[in-house]
């Protein structure tokens, strides 16, 4: 994996913020003229760095599998927060989202060791769901007010920026050797611009419940390359686990084949 390879010479902070820089400047073309558009993206930014930190913060202190079942469970407290923010979430939408979050739940349980009892990690990593969670609902709520693409740039500013501070706090800045900028430049285009340029696409189409609940994905793809390249085993329950994950997802538009209303943003 090229990230891990990467990680062997440099901090998460650090890479972080060398990877946003690279995409900022890609999205340069792209930079708002409203301050009011640079606001929401700041403040988008703030709470995805925030998810990012929290979440490599709690992994000092509890294990991987608990920290997968935290984060994954956070496209549950989506649509909650979006209905505050006056975002109605179609009811076979939380069907598919409770189906996933049982799944995230039994693919992080369902491996051989003992997760132990609840810890500083565990809080942390909470903290980092409850980030995700309010960037998706907020982002849920800002997409539809003008040009979707506006909230790209300055959301990888404040990414960017923060993670640059705290790697400068912690005394981690170092000159990036040459498979740090090879895969901080492949991640700034893929995992960052393709990636986020494709998720503010799909709020700007789609209820937000429903964009989070593809995100649930993640966990399933996680345990399916971990296998295919790196060799990793899934025991029973992990597999009925990522099936569950995708039939969560799918459950809404299976809704629409039996004849129900089609999926449909809602204002």
């Amino acid at each position: 994996m090229p990230v891990k390879e990467a990680m062997g010479y440099t901090s998460p902070l650090w890479f972080l913020a060398l990877r946003f820089a690279i995409a900022s400047l890609l999205f340069l073309p792209l930079a708002p003229r409203r301050l009011r558009d640079w606001g929401q993206g700041l403040v988008l930014g703030a709470f995805l760095f925030a998810g990012y930190a929290f979440q490599t913060w709690g992994l000092v202190y509890t294990t991987a599998q608990k920290s997968g079942l935290i984060t994954g469970l956070s496209v549950v407290l989506v649509p909650p927060i979006a209905h505050i923010f006056g975002e109605k979430t179609p009811l076979h939408t939380w069907a598919g989202m409770g189906i996933a979050a049982a799944g995230v739940a039994i693919l992080a349980l369902g491996g051989g060791g003992p997760l132990g009892p609840a810890s500083f990690g565990d809080f942390l990593t909470v903290l980092g769901a409850i980030s995700y969670a309010l960037y998706l609902a907020l982002q849920g709520r800002w997409v539809g007010e003008g040009k979707w693409h506006r909230l790209l740039l300055p959301q990888f500013v404040a990414v960017g920026g923060l993670s640059a501070l705290g790697a400068a706090l912690a005394g981690e800045i170092s000159f990036p050797t040459g498979v740090v900028w090879r895969t901080a430049a492949s991640t700034a285009v893929l995992a960052s611009g393709v990636s986020f340029w494709l998720l503010l696409w799909g709020q700007r189409h789609l209820p937000t419940g429903y964009a989070a609940l593809v995100l649930a994905l993640e966990p399933a793809f996680a345990a399916l390359f971990g296998w295919w390249l790196l060799g990793e085993t899934l025991v029973g329950l992990q597999i009925l686990g990522a099936g569950l994950i995708l039939l969560g997802i799918l459950w809404p538009n299976v809704w629409a084949l039996l004849g129900k209303p089609t999926l449909q943003r809602v204002e």
